[in-house]
């Protein structure tokens, strides 16, 4: 990675947060340039940066590819990683403008548009054979599962929109005033929830899973290491299925029948540090696999917890 220029979108969220602490792992004698962009001026990673950009909106996508596209010129990108699902899914359909000007880390089409399609995920997972939960799309329920519900959005991010349907009426209700929703059963309970990542050079496929806390919205807060052989394999199956070379995120419940897969993230996840942390390094991976280097994965730890903390940073105080 000598000499490299990465450029990193979203840099004020989470992920983008976390990804910049794993390549600053690897970075300690200054190899890689980092350039940062957030639409918000005052992102939490801006000075952690060694350049930093305002970025349009991508709703305004004719804009914000031009935008993109002027800093990969400008600054020599050599690797592409965005961090947020609506800047995968532009930068997926105007990934050809990119070619032979910088490497997009992130994952082929077909990938994109099955997991940031929570039904799509549904069917594909249960195609190949694997464990999900029964979903119904909004237009063909009627009345196949017991209440508690899970109403959610088909298309969007993560956990944003979801919302519990308890009886008939609140179900009616929530049918008539939302479009493009699925609605699904509840599986396990949110005190056996885990997270689960894999990632796979087309060859070799290495996995790592943690049983997860949520806190600060619908972050994992506390993230306990679990080593259960059952968990790590079915992550490395659907790796299978859909003939990973990168990386992807698998949220899970563990239930009587077993684990059951119920959301599949194909981008970094907010984990993605703290599993850095414990030896399993998707970022450094997947940088590695697009220059034709050798993927080695050791577990540095039998064990352990890691646990998000908040903290301040403050910019433009002047002194008295």
């Amino acid at each position: 990675m000598r000499g490299k220029t990465i450029l990193i979108t979203g840099v004020g969220g989470d992920i983008g947060q976390s990804i910049i602490k794993c390549l600053k792992d690897n970075n300690t004698d200054r190899k890689i340039k980092i350039v940062g962009c957030d639409i918000d001026r005052y992102a939490a990673s801006r000075q952690e940066v060694d350049s930093f950009l305002v970025a349009p909106f991508v709703d305004q996508e004719d804009k914000y590819v031009e935008f993109i596209k002027s800093i990969v010129k400008k600054e020599k990108i050599d690797y592409l990683i965005p961090t947020t699902e609506q800047e995968i899914i532009v930068l997926d359909k105007r990934r050809a403008s990119f070619d032979g000007e910088c490497k997009l880390l992130i994952n082929p089409s077909y990938i994109i548009n099955t997991f940031f399609d929570k039904y799509a995920t549904v069917e594909f997972l249960r195609n190949n054979g694997l464990p999900c939960p029964r979903t119904y799309r909004i237009e063909d329920y009627s009345g196949e599962l017991s209440f508690p519900l899970i109403f959610k959005p088909r298309f969007g991010c993560g956990s944003k929109g979801l919302t519990i349907a308890h009886d008939r009426d609140e179900l009616d209700f929530l049918k008539k005033s939302k479009k493009d929703f699925i609605i699904q059963e509840v599986v396990g309970d949110i005190d056996e929830e885990y997270t689960a990542c894999v990632f796979s050079n087309g060859q070799d496929i290495h996995s790592i899973a943690f049983k997860r806390s949520l806190g600060y919205g619908s972050l994992s807060k506390i993230a306990e290491l679990s080593n259960d052989v059952e968990l790590l394999d079915l992550a490395k199956k659907i790796a299978c299925a859909i003939d990973l070379r990168g990386s992807i995120n698998i949220q899970v419940r563990k239930t009587v029948q077993g684990y059951i897969p119920f959301e599949i993230n194909p981008r970094f996840s907010s984990t993605v540090y703290i599993r850095h942390y414990f030896g399993f390094r998707d970022v450094e991976w997947w940088l590695n696999l697009c220059e034709g280097r050798q993927i080695t994965y050791t577990l540095q730890y039998k064990s352990g917890v890691g646990v998000r903390k908040l903290g301040e940073i403050f910019f433009e105080c002047q002194p008295f």
